[in-house]
């Protein structure tokens, strides 16, 4: 098998973001990275640093299917971040959006430490150059909201996290699947229990329906009014020319590339998932030779990525 030449990009796409995290700690695994020393480039309409509440421990993921259990099990779209970030793999976390709020500030020192002697719940201490770290588990990152407009500069090596809801963004979920049958004991205990833990979810908008008396719990049952949106497909390329001259610009050139669809979650819109993909592969391949393959190829042992004849993923870090 031909093996790719240094200056070769591998770029994973997954479909929802908690699997970058398994990406990120494959990618050790094969050598494509090291162990540190990096920094994240978050392209996202939203910042996924929840901290997880976990049932195990980080270092107690073992194998791959150890390590994909751990991703599917303990993490999720919100929160696969600082598990990163506390292993030791990132030190920098830039989050680009195409706009920040105000509040959104400036460069920050955080710690994240365990809060629990099983490692499996943290806390977040933010530094402000004054305060120690009182844990000897405490990892050190700096963190920064920036948006294209700023000069993105970094000595370390960029591992580019690119979501593309960035280019176009659902303000709620729009799941593909809303429905999840159910029994009738479980429709009539959510219809009649007006403090069901569903029914005072956040933000969720659950309902239960009745059809040909077969019973479903509606979930996302919120249509928000389109009107407003306008044409979303220019918007998409103006987004996507914006941000491959913001590369272009600062000379990034990642060591891995991941792009998460989001269209399972909702956050992508459907209707334009495939198309947003398509533009923003276009644009990378414009400016780097990329090696392309999927969450799915790798999980499958495949490895297998597609560009420039290559044919395994034996990618220098």
């Amino acid at each position: 098998m031909s093996q790719p030449d240094s200056k070769t990009i591998p770029l994973v796409i997954v479909e929802e973001h908690h699997e970058a995290f398994y990406v990120w700690n494959y990618a050790v695994r094969k050598g494509w990275l090291q162990s540190s020393g990096y920094t994240l480039l978050h392209v996202d309409a939203h910042a996924d640093i929840l901290l997880p509440r976990l049932r195990r421990p980080l270092s107690s993921i073992g194998d791959l299917a150890d390590l994909a259990e751990f991703t599917y099990r303990e993490l999720d779209i919100s929160d696969f971040i600082w598990p990163a970030m506390y292993q030791g793999l990132f030190d920098r976390y830039l989050w680009l959006k195409y706009r920040h709020r105000f509040s959104a500030g400036g460069w920050r020192s955080i710690a994240i430490q365990s809060k629990n002697v099983t490692s499996t719940e943290f806390r977040l201490t933010e530094l402000n150059g004054l305060a120690v770290a009182n844990s000897p588990d405490a990892r050190i990152v700096e963190y920064a909201p920036i948006t294209t407009r700023d000069v993105i500069k970094t000595d370390q090596p960029i591992v580019l996290d690119l979501d593309l809801d960035y280019f176009c963004s659902n303000d709620y979920p729009d799941l593909p699947q809303r429905e999840l049958e159910i029994t009738k004991e479980t429709f009539d205990e959510f219809t009649n229990n007006r403090y069901h833990f569903l029914r005072i979810s956040p933000a969720d908008k659950i309902s239960a329906c009745e059809r040909n008396n077969r019973y479903y719990l509606v979930y996302n049952d919120y249509y928000p009014d389109d009107s407003g949106r306008g044409d979303q497909r220019a918007q998409v390329s103006e987004r996507v020319e914006d941000f491959g001259r913001c590369l272009e610009r600062c000379k990034i050139e990642p060591s891995l590339i991941v792009i998460c669809r989001s269209f399972h979650s909702g956050y992508t819109p459907g209707r334009l998932c495939d198309d947003i993909q398509r533009e923003v592969i276009t644009s990378l391949e414009g400016l780097y030779s990329v090696a392309q393959t999927s969450i799915d190829e790798i999980l499958a042992g495949g490895e297998t990525l597609a560009g420039d004849g290559v044919a395994d993923l034996g990618v220098p870090a």
